[in-house]
């Protein structure tokens, strides 16, 4: 079929879009529409010329390249003439000739070409010339469904969206998985009747359920607001048609409301969490919300099958939506309506019925209130998880808005009666989980738990709020004496939460049992039981086995075995690094990443081999973190603490570590951090340190930098070295130097650090004290005082360290 190009209006304005690689690039259009040869004059038997052509556009194999359309991560788009053929096309060019993006944009043209049918938008060559990938194919001038979406009726938005369910099930038929269904992924273009027509494109994330995927590697791809549950847990095998089918329902939710519902429940319920769109028809929404189902059996059984349903809405026909419990809206049992009746003349017979019926009514009141309130939870999960699931970006939008709904949701709250409070403060405490306020949430799940509000995942959250809780705390302590809590000082939580791993349901929990485990220090155990829940529970437990392995190589560290160290070190890095891959954004992995480098950072202070080159990848993952929360106390510390790392390696090598510190106190003036988070206070020691370190090496005068670093005295043994002992050294010679008694702040040094001290001490902790009572020895002989017992001391302390009795 020939088209003829006539200039007109009716475009006038629009703009397209082609959709590559995730990436949207603006068209620009020239105002002219398609017209049926069986309608219009006879056409040419070519194309004319598009206006641009001219001796001045750059040849590409049998291409004339025109105007640039736009371009993407992978890929460009042109408008460019076919001088075989005479014919306009948009050309789309590999950018990156790398084997994995060539692979990506092969597959691409292979499985577009594969597909005839009406409504997709057809490749017409692949050229290779000069040896840089072309895809010339059908250029599609008109905007896309959602630019045209404001100005659609209902029923064109309904018909438009038939056509394309349509035309996914054609690519069904072939085995393919488009995998990134959404309205920019739709383009339009004017009929010479006046209706638009639809074309899919954008087949660069397809997938053929018949072959390998190597081309995806194992990152998850796809617009996360579109995304099925099972495209979004990167679950390769639970990949199929109703993947395109729950994007198809999205599709529908968008143009209906203007957005995706983070909770598809409220289509089924209509309680008014989408208000944009008030005149929707309630039909609409079951096909909708059916669409999104969270299960892909719940689904529609096919994408002609939503075709039909579609259509059908569309001319006035009856729909064929299953009636399902849950879904049915007017199409429930009439035999229902009766039932109230009936009910009431029973009640009159039987006068025991109406305190029944009152506890029945309560008991709805309180499941109505249960979904409710689950739902607003659940839509704030489900942000946070599409958000995670972009690459790194400030966080701190998306959280400020959660915690406004957790303030809306509290209000609400306020004003129900105590009894119905249960479901309200569940889902309060699961928000306050989500944003990190451990502590917050475990008073709030565990008044749910008490007053009988379980749902499926409240003893999973209640463990989690009571574990990170109880973790939150010991890092605090562990700043003011050094010293982690002993196994039994945690044994009441650890009973506990094995107690409720058994009462979770039918069987064990091993999520929460690795939760306990962990608490009790057996963490081999915790490794194997999260291990085992990585299938129901994928992030929580690999989070879970990083920290178990982190903490083993701090044990490792301890105690002087440098290669336990660095092997458990090196699994938890390898461990958040495989998980990043699939889940990029999750600030969570990435904080277990920056967590077990620095551990590899301090196992390299400890060997002495520390370089420049080790610690830039771990101050990468230290800036994104930073990126995604500026304003998270440990992460601030975590970052802190690696500058005084690098302002270590740069001083032992003899080269200058100022620029390093004039960083980390910009950084400091800048960020304003919270002055009474004990993590972070250490952390500032450690900059104010290194900078009098310098001064003294170099003879300025250290104290305006060592006031500093004594007003925020604390233990860094959670980094894995403590260096609070080398701070307190660091003024004893500071007043030495000046001529004045060292002594008060050995002293000091040896108090804070004889805790550190009694069996089982670790190799720094020893070399710290052995340092100050050296430096006692030195100022007690130089000043004729007695240094028998001092030189005693550090006699003793030297031979601990040589015979290695340093276990934790």
């Amino acid at each position: 079929m020939r088209w003829r190009w006539r200039s007109g209006g009716a475009e006038k304005g629009w703009s397209s879009s082609y959709i590559f690689n995730n990436c949207s690039a603006r068209i620009i259009i020239y105002p002219a529409v398609r017209t049926d040869p069986s309608t219009s004059p006879p056409s040419p038997p070519l194309d004319p010329k598009p206006p641009w052509l001219g001796s001045h556009c750059k040849q590409e194999g049998r291409y004339l390249l025109g105007p640039f359309l736009g371009q993407g991560g992978m890929g460009e788009v042109w408008e460019a003439w076919d001088r075989v053929l005479q014919r306009t096309v948009a050309l789309k060019r590999l950018k990156k000739l790398d084997p994995l993006s060539l692979l990506r944009f092969l597959q691409e043209a292979r499985i577009q070409s594969r597909l005839s049918h009406p409504n997709i938008c057809p490749i017409f060559d692949v050229d290779d010339a000069d040896g840089a990938p072309r895809i010339a194919m059908l250029l599609v001038r008109g905007p896309t469904l959602a630019q045209a979406a404001p100005e659609l009726s209902v029923t064109e938005k309904v018909r438009l969206l038939a056509q394309v369910a349509a035309a996914v099930h054609a690519a069904h038929r072939q085995h393919l998985v488009h995998r990134d269904i959404k309205p920019s992924n739709i383009l339009l273009e004017r009929c010479a009747d006046g209706h638009w027509k639809p074309y899919v494109c954008d087949f660069g994330l397809a997938r053929d359920l018949d072959e390998s995927t190597l081309a995806d590697g194992r990152t998850v791809r796809g617009t996360p607001a579109f995304m099925a549950p099972e495209q979004i847990r990167g679950d390769r095998t639970g990949l199929g048609p109703a993947t395109d089918i729950y994007a198809l329902g999205g599709t529908l939710a968008f143009l209906l409301h203007g957005r995706v519902p983070r909770n598809p429940g409220a289509l089924v319920r209509g309680s008014g969490l989408l208000r944009v769109a008030k005149a929707v028809p309630r039909e609409l929404d079951l096909i909708a919300a059916r669409c999104l189902a969270e299960a892909p059996a719940d689904r529609y059984p096919s994408a002609a099958a939503l075709a039909e349903d579609l259509e059908n809405f569309a001319a006035g026909r009856p729909l064929n939506l299953v009636r399902r419990r849950g879904w049915t809206g007017t199409h429930g049992n009439p035999w229902r309506a009766l039932l109230p009746a009936v009910l009431g003349a029973l009640a009159v017979l039987a006068g025991g019925f109406l305190a029944d019926r009152g506890a029945r009514a309560r008991e709805q009141r309180r499941s109505a209130l249960g979904a409710a309130y689950l739902g607003q939870f659940e839509a704030m999960e489900r942000a946070l998880l599409l958000e995670r699931l972009l690459p790194p970006h400030d966080l701190r939008p998306l959280e400020a808005e959660l915690r406004g709904r957790l303030a809306a949701l509290q209000q609400r709250l306020d004003r129900e009666r105590p009894a119905n409070r249960a479901p309200g403060r569940y889902a309060l405490g699961r928000g306050r989980l989500l944003l990190g306020d451990a502590c917050g949430a475990c008073a709030e799940l565990q008044a749910a738990w008490d007053q009988g509000f379980r749902p499926p995942g409240a003893a999973q959250a209640l463990a989690q709020a009571l574990f990170d809780c109880r973790m939150r705390a010991d890092q605090d302590a562990s700043v003011q004496d050094g010293r982690l809590p002993a196994p039994d000082a945690d044994a009441a939580l650890a009973a506990r939460l094995d107690l409720l791993a058994s009462g979770a349901g039918q069987g064990r929990d091993d999520y929460i049992a690795a939760l306990a485990a962990s608490l009790e220090r057996r963490y081999d155990a915790a490794v194997r039981l999260a291990q085992a829940a990585t299938a129901s529970q994928p992030w929580p437990a690999i989070l879970v086995q990083a920290r178990c392995l982190h903490a083993q190589g701090l044990q490792g560290l301890a105690a002087g075995d440098l290669l336990l160290a660095e092997a458990r070190f090196q699994a938890a890095a390898d461990l958040a690094h495989n998980a990043l891959r699939i889940n990029p954004g999750d600030e969570r992995l990435r904080r277990a990443s920056l967590q077990a480098g620095l551990g590899l950072a301090a196992l390299g202070l400890e060997r002495g081999d520390l370089t420049p080159d080790q610690l830039a990848p771990i101050q990468d993952q230290a800036d994104q973190a930073l990126e995604q929360d500026p304003d998270q106390p440990d992460l601030q510390a975590a970052w802190l603490a690696l500058q005084a790392f690098r302002a270590m390696v740069l001083a032992a090598r003899g080269r200058d570590p100022e620029p390093v510190l004039d960083t980390a106190r910009a950084f400091l003036w800048q960020h304003r951090p919270d002055p009474d988070q004990p993590e972070l206070k250490a952390c500032r020691m450690l900059i104010h340190w290194q900078r009098a370190e310098w001064d003294l090496r170099r003879g300025a005068d250290p104290w305006p930098s060592l006031a500093q670093a004594l007003a925020d005295l604390g233990h860094t043994s959670f980094l894995g070295r403590d260096f609070l002992g080398d701070v307190l050294t660091c003024a004893a010679r500071a007043e030495a130097a000046k001529g004045r008694d060292p002594r008060p702040y050995l002293d000091q040094a040896a108090a804070r650090m004889a805790p550190l001290l009694g069996p089982g001490a670790a190799p720094d902790a020893l070399r710290s004290a052995g340092r100050s009572w050296l430096l006692r020895a030195r100022w007690e002989a130089a000043h004729g005082l007695d240094c028998a017992a001092s030189l005693e001391r550090y006699r003793e302390l030297g031979a601990r360290l040589r015979t290695g009795s340093s276990g934790w």
